[in-house]
């Protein structure tokens, strides 16, 4: 019994561990999780299904179909048909002819009423219909696997839009945080200096005015610490949002800012480097839209054509008094094979006012995949420009931020020398923190730039 308590204990500290664990992500990672969890992406992916259903649904209308009927058919009364009296004047003709009788006008009346027919009727029957030939039917069908191939290029834009948005927020978020941890060091370092120039303020080697400056400072950098924090939670959570990932678990972010600036250093700016639109997502599914603008005209224009069915009726009749009579008549068969073949001549204009339509929705899509091509153009060119300028204020922040260093460490020396004051540290101080905000910042504003020129060459 002790046993069973003790894995029972055991199995509950497991699942609350499991519960309470943190998962981590990479921003690869997050892209990946958020396109494997994405609702809309589920959906969309659904659509696929539906495609191919339709096809198989098209694809039938040109399928033989066979239909089986059974009727049956029981006279409580069988039809009486009046018959003519036929056979009472050609008697009393020949009568008359050999002077047997003598020759009158005799009323032979309106003839007499007879039944033809039996009581029960059975019918079985087998047909076969198939569509030999219907030009717009397989110009049909043809759309129907172009349709299902848009709906793949539209999944393609959506999971690059998923991966472009996850990205944007992963790096806010991360930058945030970097922010948060610089801030934090700040703050560990100014404390140490407080109570330094507290010490120093005691041995009276320096003025209380000195301490004050330092406590306001480091009052400050509380303040901000807390005011990051608040906008660092609301960055997470658009990150999660942006990832389908649950708001109330913990998600930790396993990159750092600085790893991914390293990322795109690797990729060296050519600047022969020609932009392809046709390899963006967008492109793509205009292109396809364009596709099926001109088929449709195909299609209305198929619809010219004659169409040609062909049909194969076999039928089974049983007619009897009593169907369980074996004595009676057997099973009648009847068999038929033939054609019908449409040919539309007038049908009120029907099909050209529906080809001009297609037509103009053609001609349209291609001016949009024209614009689209001016677009990406622009696009690509404002964001190698921005790359560019971000990397060239990346790498002379770095510099500001080496040489506030320098200054601020020498401001320290002084001031503990009783060469300097706490107004030149104070300065010096806040040129750093300024110096490292700014290169976070730069940082930030270059992964951004290169996360634009990747979508903007397609490779988002």
């Amino acid at each position: 019994m002790k046993n069973f308590s003790l894995i029972v204990l055991t199995l509950s500290v497991w699942t609350s561990l499991d519960l309470t664990a943190q998962e981590s992500f990479s921003l690869e990672q997050a892209v990946r999780y958020a396109q494997e969890n994405s609702k809309s992406l589920a959906i969309q992916k659904l659509d696929i299904q539906d495609a191919k259903d339709q096809i198989s649904e098209y694809y039938a209308i040109g399928m033989p179909k066979i239909t089986g009927t059974v009727g049956y058919n029981h006279f409580l009364n069988i039809p009486t048909s009046i018959i003519p009296d036929f056979i009472s004047p050609s008697v009393y003709g020949v009568l008359f002819k050999e002077n047997l009788l003598p020759e009158r006008d005799i009323d032979f009346g309106s003839g007499f009423p007879a039944q033809f027919g039996v009581k029960n009727s059975l019918t079985a029957g087998l047909q076969l219909n198939t569509l030999i030939f219907d030009g717009s039917f397989f110009v049909g069908l043809k759309a129907q696997k172009m349709y299902s191939e848009l709906i793949r290029k539209q999944i393609s834009q959506s999971e690059a839009d998923i991966r472009y948005q996850v990205t944007k927020a992963y790096l806010t978020a991360l930058s945030v945080r970097e922010n948060m941890d610089v801030l934090d060091k700040n703050i560990g370092n100014l404390e140490k200096v407080y109570q330094e120039v507290k010490e120093v303020n005691r041995a009276g080697f320096a003025e209380l005015l000195d301490v004050e400056r330092i406590e306001l400072s480091l009052q400050n950098l509380r303040a901000e610490r807390e005011k990051l924090q608040r906008i660092a939670e609301f960055t997470l959570n658009l990150l999660k949002f942006q990832m389908s990932y649950p708001l109330e678990k913990e998600l930790v972010q396993s990159q750092k800012l600085g790893d991914i600036v390293n990322q795109s250093y690797a990729e060296v700016m050519d600047p022969a480097i020609k932009i392809n639109a046709s390899a963006r997502p967008e492109y793509q599914v205009i292109e396809q839209g364009k596709m099926l603008a001109d088929i449709n005209i195909k299609r209305f224009q198929a619809s010219y054509l004659p169409t040609l069915t062909g049909f194969i009726t076999h039928q089974e009749v049983l007619q009897r008094n009593n169907l369980f009579d074996n004595k009676q008549n057997g099973w009648f068969p009847t068999s038929i094979i033939g054609v019908n073949l449409n040919v539309p001549i007038f049908d009120g204009l029907d099909r050209r006012a529906k080809i001009r339509r297609a037509r103009t929705v053609s001609t349209r899509t291609g001016m949009q995949l024209a614009e689209f091509e001016r677009a990406v153009n622009l696009e690509y060119g404002n964001a190698r420009t921005q790359y560019l300028n971000a990397l060239n204020t990346l790498e002379a922040r770095k510099k500001s931020l080496a040489l506030a260093e320098k200054i601020y460490q020498t401001s320290q020396i002084k001031f503990k020398q009783g060469l300097g004051s706490s107004v030149e540290i104070t300065q010096a101080e806040r040129d750093l923190y300024q110096a490292q905000a700014n290169v976070l910042e730069s940082q930030y504003q270059l992964i951004l730039a290169k996360t634009d020129l990747d979508k903007a060459l397609g490779k988002i």
